[in-house]
């Protein structure tokens, strides 16, 4: 069953294009790009809200910290690093304070997307406009590009196996995007395409070591989104039979509870659902 999350507060503060969603395993964490769907606009309207983990609304904005177009995260140690237009920064959950931050801007990037993490001192992210993926030092503040991923968007990390999957999502051909994985061999990351799978890829994470999941937009002009399984094994895809979703981005997986908090970017919500 899908449940829609009552995203609006007692004052009726809600989300605001929701783009990505993370947890602590107390709290949800939802990253809003503001009033305009604008990813890229440097508007000082974005925001990060905590919910329950049932999706009510505690706080509508975690923090003082100015954002623009937040979205992806991760948790280390208490922050909450989130990529926000050509940086990187870190929020304190405790205080809410900027607690870190990483200037992306040498890599051109203004699309910096999603975040993976690798280690405590170490993340990665993909940048969708300029299709790369990059390691971040968080100690150092140095950026490499570790492959290119054009129209790179969700990433996920396996640490048993070391491997860093990938999705794209394509502005010019919506059935462009595709699933892919980074290998490192003899310590060099290299990249190759997980079958023939296509599509407007956005959120990913890993279910199991032969299972990923990965939600895909279908459509920009109307409402078509939808979650699919892929098999890493035969290397294709099984469509879940779920109700249409507005612009399914960046979501969370509840590996315990096998739930997924999706955001539902251009309705302003964010659903639940039971695996």
């Amino acid at each position: 069953m899908l449940l829609v999350v009552n995203t609006m507060a007692q004052d009726n503060t809600g989300l605001s294009l929701p783009e990505s969603v993370n947890s602590d395993g107390k709290f949800l964490y939802v990253t809003n790009i503001g009033k305009s769907l604008n990813p890229t606009a440097k508007d000082g309207d974005g925001f990060i809200s905590k919910l329950s983990l049932d999706g009510k609304m505690i706080t509508p904005s975690i923090t003082t910290e100015t954002l623009n177009g937040p979205k992806g995260t991760a948790i280390i140690k208490g922050v909450l690093y989130v990529a926000d237009i050509d940086r990187i920064v870190g929020i304190q959950l405790s205080s809410g304070k900027k607690v870190a931050e990483v200037d992306m801007a040498s890599t051109k990037t203004v699309f910096a997307n999603d975040l993976a993490v690798k280690d405590d001192q170490t993340l990665f992210v993909s940048a969708t406009d300029v299709g790369k993926v990059f390691e971040v030092n968080l100690k150092t503040g140095a950026v490499q590009a570790i492959a290119d991923v054009k129209g790179a968007n969700g990433i996920c990390y396996d640490k048993a196996t070391n491997r860093l999957y990938t999705c794209s999502f394509s502005f010019e051909n919506l059935q462009g995007g595709e699933i892919g994985v980074i290998n490192w061999q003899q310590q060099k990351p290299v990249y190759e395409k997980i079958g023939a799978i296509q599509g407007a890829f956005d959120g990913l994470a890993l279910m199991d070591d032969h299972t990923l999941i990965v939600s895909d937009w279908g459509a920009m002009d109307h409402p078509a989104g939808f979650v699919e399984k892929i098999d890493l094994t035969s290397k294709t895809a099984t469509k879940l039979d779920w109700p249409v979703i507005n612009g399914p981005a960046d979501f969370y997986f509840d590996a315990k509870q096998k739930q997924l908090f999706i955001p539902a970017l251009v309705d302003g919500k964010v659903l639940i659902e039971k695996l």
